[in-house]
């Protein structure tokens, strides 16, 4: 596609602040229901600033956790809830569906990776690893699915078998042909059997397809080649699907020339039969900004959406073009609606420690134009 694409009719607000300030909402999630309706979920914590129990040493040593020596990311003693909101008018009014509790040192367990299935099922991924006040659930990412919009969930759905894998979800996608796919990070160990900072140096990107809405899922699919797979250092990436069913994947990996920083890796998977097979990956031309998130949307465009600028391409990440519109907040998650706008919501602040930053949850609109 040789064109020139732009977006028009921008808009940014807040849809959401927590009922305390400073506010601690953060790690959304975003997906089109059957409906038409649009879901945005997220993490909220509220409670005391200071004051609080600590997690036990060995939970806390077990999880690396709190990063940098900082307390305040130790989020134990607090309320933790998984917030679902739903707008049943293009984003003008959100209603709050459903907000289901958890118990965590940790600042999130789920909420990025939700998807709705075509019968209107909405199913999430869990990191399991990050609950370990309940050693009752699987400590492994599993699914859970919702027949009532979020009010209720189902029991955990190990993806993987925890006796030889590890596997953390981070996104849920539909394909055109109905199928599902899994992303995230694979690390080919046993489940619950290493401390965050050792699996952090194993996990490889995990993809898996389901033919029927989840229940049962293939084998991992090689998402890079074999040489690259070494030290990659990171579970999170993204893929848009491409008109001719390959998939353009942009990562968040560890520099194999320095393994103090990270930086944006991007690769295509071709698609063979109803499987795909990776070919060579590379550096991307954007700086790192997070959980990568990519909109491959109906103009034909794939559009990388970051803290660093949305860019698009037309031809499988061989060439991005900015587009003119300004950065996004924290951890973007996307979709377009049937009248084609683009929705963005995201998160202001960061990885913050628990009240340093006044978080709230955005949503930026927009059309492109060719």
């Amino acid at each position: 596609m040789d064109c020139t694409i732009y977006a028009e009719q921008y808009t940014r607000k807040t849809i959401y602040h927590s009922p305390q300030r400073p506010g601690f909402t953060c790690w959304t999630g975003a997906w089109m229901m059957p409906d038409d309706s649009m879901m945005v979920c997220f993490t909220q914590a509220t409670g005391p600033l200071a004051g609080r129990p600590q997690a036990p040493k060995d939970i806390l040593e077990k999880l690396s956790w709190p990063p940098h020596g900082e307390r305040r990311y130790d989020m134990t003693g607090l309320e933790l809830k998984n917030v679902h909101l739903r707008s049943f008018d293009d984003g003008d009014s959100w209603e709050q569906v459903s907000a289901d509790l958890f118990r965590s040192p940790m600042n999130g367990i789920t909420g990025e990776c939700e998807v709705a299935l075509n019968d209107g099922t909405v199913l999430r991924g869990v990191w399991g690893f990050y609950l370990p006040f309940n050693p009752e659930l699987p400590q492994t990412g599993y699914l859970q699915r919702s027949n009532d919009g979020t009010k209720t969930w189902g029991p955990p759905e190990v993806l993987l078998e925890p006796q030889r894998y590890t596997a953390w979800p981070k996104r849920l996608r539909l394909l055109r042909d109905g199928r599902l796919i899994v992303l995230g990070g694979l690390a080919r160990v046993p489940a619950d059997s290493r401390s965050r900072r050792e699996y952090n140096g194993l996990f490889e990107p995990l993809l898996m397809v389901s033919e029927d809405g989840g229940k049962s899922w293939s084998e991992p699919i090689d998402v890079v080649p074999a040489e690259s797979r070494t030290d990659w250092g990171g579970e999170e990436f993204d893929a848009a699907e491409l008109a001719n069913g390959d998939l353009l994947c942009v990562f968040r990996r560890g520099d194999p020339q320095n393994p103090t920083r990270e930086v944006r890796w991007q690769g295509v998977l071709k698609r063979t039969d109803k499987t795909w097979v990776p070919e060579q990956v590379c550096p991307a031309p954007f700086p790192h900004s997070g959980h990568p998130e990519l909109l491959a949307t109906r103009q034909g465009i794939v559009l990388h959406i970051a803290t660093t600028g949305i860019d698009w391409t037309s031809d499988a990440g061989n060439r991005w073009e900015k587009l003119n519109v300004p950065a996004t907040n924290y951890y973007p998650r996307s979709v377009q609606a049937a009248d084609g706008r683009i929705y963005i919501f995201s998160h202001v602040g960061g990885d913050n420690p628990y009240g340093a930053v006044d978080q709230s949850i955005t949503m930026e609109t927009f059309r492109l134009v060719q």
